[in-house]
């Protein structure tokens, strides 16, 4: 997620900064012949630019701190940058919504998780809206965020196979998990994790292939729908009993 990128960015920073100061502080003590505190008080004196403590009086000391001012204020320099930018473009913006999002699904209970949100997982998700029901989507693909808010359904961008996000999603106050992405394979593994985070979540599965309706079932899932199957079964029953359908 963006802010955890850029709290990754600021640590790298604040480690190099210190870095360099810690660095610079011991080779001014050797140099300049002080003790290692002041030196490290003569680096952060010069690294931030204040200019309290005097120039070094030797020739080493001065190349010190001309690689010292290079390095350090451009380090500082980068790291206001990095600030600016994710101001600039958008992430906190982004980053509010994102906690906005959240703590509206931590005020949701006994709400329906639908994983996948592809055509069968648009299909859950709107007759559940329609039912009355709040709803949680879960699709790491970017793309169908936009559908998602268009259709007024709340959604994470994420993997639904990993237990953070299932419990991002509330999957210990919700009523049923929907396990409907396209890999078979995928479904089995939140089947799986659903029950292990929650014994009294309902799991309903979607396979694609029917021999994963077993492994479905033995992964956790207490409903298992192959959409094809039932396409295919019901398309038979009008060709057969036309008069039922009428």
């Amino acid at each position: 997620m963006a802010e955890r990128h850029f709290a990754r960015r600021l640590a790298l920073l604040f480690a190099v900064l210190a870095g360099i100061v810690v660095g610079s502080g011991i080779a001014f003590a050797v140099v300049e012949g002080t003790s290692v505190a002041y030196g490290l008080a003569w680096a952060l004196d010069k690294v931030t630019t204040v200019g309290d403590l005097h120039t070094p009086a030797n020739v080493g000391g001065r190349v010190l701190l001309a690689i010292l001012e290079l390095f350090g204020i451009g380090t500082l320099f980068y790291g206001l940058a990095t600030v600016a930018e994710f101001f600039v473009s958008g992430q906190l913006s982004g980053l509010l919504e994102q906690r906005r999002i959240q703590r509206m699904i931590d005020s949701y209970t006994d709400h329906f998780i639908v994983c996948g949100y592809g055509r069968v997982g648009q299909q859950v998700a709107r007759d559940l809206l329609t039912g009355g029901a709040e709803v949680v989507v879960i699709d790491q693909n970017p793309r169908n965020r936009e559908v998602a808010q268009h259709n007024g359904v709340t959604y994470i961008e994420a993997e639904a196979t990993h237990d953070e996000v299932l419990l991002q999603a509330g999957i210990e106050r919700a009523a049923a998990v929907v396990a409907c992405v396209d890999s078979d394979a995928d479904n089995i593994f939140i089947a799986l994790t659903a029950r292990e985070l929650s014994s009294n979540v309902r799991v309903i599965a979607r396979a694609a292939i029917p021999e994963t309706k077993r492994k479905l079932l033995h992964a956790g899932a207490d409903e298992v729908i192959s959409p094809y199957l039932m396409a295919g079964a019901e398309m038979a029953r009008l060709a057969l009993s036309p008069e039922v359908s009428s």
